[in-house]
């Protein structure tokens, strides 16, 4: 009995282990284990500081906007003060619609005064605007501090400066706009070797700097953010009463080393103003930069919360503007509208004639064939369909400017970059010309300039020149009795490319062959000096396309062309024999 009973223990012993161990391995296997929940990403706490900035600051907004971050993990601390404009407004407009969707808003606004005592402009830096700037930036680091944030990201648009923000990325995308500096025993700053590679992102990686301007992003995670500040002052702090140089005199004596990221272009800055320019000054300095931008990346859409003024486009004084521009580019045509747009340029799209699409029964019927003797003076190739095209865009614009009798007309190609305060400069250039009562048919506002050294100065017309033999028709304006005097030449029947003709047609051609056979070359021609638009890509660049030198040739399908041949597209392309041993690129 004990024998059985100590058998029978046993065994329930071994009956009851098993069935722990079996049910142990059911309740703790791994399969049966749920998956851990995911990190929740950083707080992050947005500073925005505004001063006079109405006209950008729809822009970041938009930016912000559109962030891949989620916003319930981004607290906004927003300041706005001395404002000579409606930039309190524009703020408190976005604040109102946008609040809800943040995880916490703290709005701190500043309605009068309008400047600062002694203020000689908004742009003007007294040491009362740093000190109120340093208070204002220290605000808000102490606010992320009793938030707990993670991060804080500093956007100072005191300087007027604009932040662009991805929309494809998981994480908070910054500019840090800063130098490769070495700071000077007055506290100020010289640019090292490495400053410009660096800034022209020549030079890419992540490196630590000794300062860093207007943007910048802190990880208040780490512990010399105890000792941090940007106001009042350290003590041993004896230089000028700069908000820059004397947070990064704080980052230093608290042992915080700042660094620089460009590996990626996260953003773009204004170019700070000069202490006279106006608020006005600003917008159109910042106009410059959005067209800027649009070269790398789409277009600039300000918030939708906002409420902007439409703009007010005109004509410049022409009686029409035109842009040229493929269908089947409508990248190209979608961009240059957005840029004159914002230029407040009015503008009439023509479709360019598709030399691509041209069969050689098609040419024919056009009236068209080739200046006999003429080859590319590079690649030695003749004309292409692309060209073809080209020459009777150009050449129906001349044609309803004398059919319609328009008195002058402004072109341009659909792939141009603006120079800055291009209106300005135009409405200058023409209001000048008239004054003198100049004798012109074609104004160069880009071009490629051929032959080196100087061209004749026009009297009393500021920044303009005779013009020399020039390659490119990116941009020009034209004068009716220029017009008349280029269709006068029955150019269809003995075609070249549109930007040797009108070198042609000007007599600064070096090819005596060619221009033997246009008999009346009196075309007044002269160019800005400097140009006010340029290529927006050069042959060779990651986005560059031509539809005149990738074609085929005029009257052979079969005979591919590309830029390898010819060199004109190039940057600093070398002269060919034809012309003068040096050379010289303006652009």
């Amino acid at each position: 009995m004990k024998a059985w009973t100590a058998t029978s223990t046993m065994f329930l012993w071994v009956l009851v282990l098993g069935a722990f161990v079996s049910r142990s391995e059911c309740y703790f296997s791994e399969e049966k284990y749920p998956e851990e929940s995911k990190m929740q990403p950083p707080t992050v706490v947005i500073a925005i500081i505004a001063r006079n900035a109405a006209h950008s600051l729809p822009y970041y907004l938009g930016a912000l906007e559109r962030l891949n971050y989620p916003k319930a993990r981004i607290s906004v601390w927003a300041a706005t003060d001395h404002n000579a404009d409606n930039t309190t407004a524009v703020l408190r407009e976005w604040l109102t619609v946008m609040q809800q969707f943040y995880h916490y808003v703290e709005w701190r606004p500043m309605e009068h005064p309008t400047s600062y005592p002694g203020e000689m402009g908004p742009k003007y830096w007294s040491n009362g605007r740093y000190e109120y700037l340093m208070k204002l930036k220290q605000a808000a680091l102490n606010f992320a501090k009793t938030r707990w944030a993670d991060y804080i990201l500093t956007i100072l648009f005191s300087f007027q400066s604009f932040i662009y923000m991805g929309t494809d990325s998981d994480t908070l995308q910054l500019m840090l706009i800063s130098s490769t500096l070495c700071v000077c025993s007055q506290g100020y700053y010289r640019r090292t070797a490495e400053y410009f590679p660096t800034r022209q992102r020549h030079r890419l990686g992540c490196y630590p700097v000794p300062m860093v301007h207007s943007t910048f992003l802190l990880d208040m995670r780490k512990t010399g953010m105890k000792k941090l500040a940007f106001h009042p002052p350290h003590l041993d702090y004896s230089w000028p009463f700069d908000d820059i140089i004397v947070f990064a005199f704080s980052c230093r004596v608290s042992e915080v080393q700042m660094y620089l990221c460009n590996k990626v272009r996260y953003g773009y800055l204004n170019v700070p103003a000069k202490p006279h320019h106006t608020i006005e000054d600003d917008s159109i300095s910042f106009s410059h930069l959005i067209l800027e931008a649009t070269i790398d990346g789409p277009p600039m859409a300000p918030s939708k919360y906002v409420s902007l003024f439409p703009k007010q486009r005109d004509l410049m004084g022409f009686d029409e503007v035109y842009l040229i521009n493929l269908r089947r580019r409508q990248d190209r045509r979608d961009r240059m509208l957005y840029s004159l747009n914002e230029l407040e340029i009015d503008v009439k799209v023509v479709d360019a004639i598709d030399g691509g699409a041209l069969n050689s029964s098609d040419i024919k019927i056009l009236g068209v064939d080739i200046l006999p003797g003429y080859y590319d003076p590079f690649s030695r190739r003749t004309l292409t369909k692309g060209e073809v095209g080209c020459f009777l865009s150009h050449y129906y614009i001349w044609k309803e400017m004398v059919d319609q009798q328009m008195d002058k007309a402004l072109i341009f190609e659909d792939d141009v970059r603006f120079q800055a305060n291009f209106k300005r400069r135009v409405l200058r250039l023409m209001e000048e010309v008239e004054m003198v009562e100049l004798d012109w048919d074609i104004i160069y506002l880009g071009r490629k300039q051929v032959k080196p050294g100087d061209e004749e100065v026009v009297e009393n017309v500021r920044n303009l020149v005779v013009a020399d033999y020039s390659y490119w028709t990116l941009s020009y304006a034209i004068s009716l009795q220029g017009a008349q005097k280029l269709l006068n030449a029955e150019p269809l029947s003995k075609m070249l490319p549109v930007d040797e003709f009108l070198p042609i047609m000007y007599d600064k051609h070096t090819n005596e062959n060619y221009k033997s056979h246009y008999p009346n070359r009196n075309l007044q021609a002269f160019s800005t000096r400097p140009l006010l638009v340029q290529p927006a890509q050069y042959a060779g660049d990651p986005k560059w396309v031509s539809d005149t030198e990738t074609s085929t040739l005029w009257d052979d399908d079969n005979v591919r062309t590309d830029w390898r041949g010819s060199h004109k597209t190039l940057k600093g392309a070398p002269q060919p024999d034809m012309l003068q041993t040096s050379y010289k690129d303006e652009l």
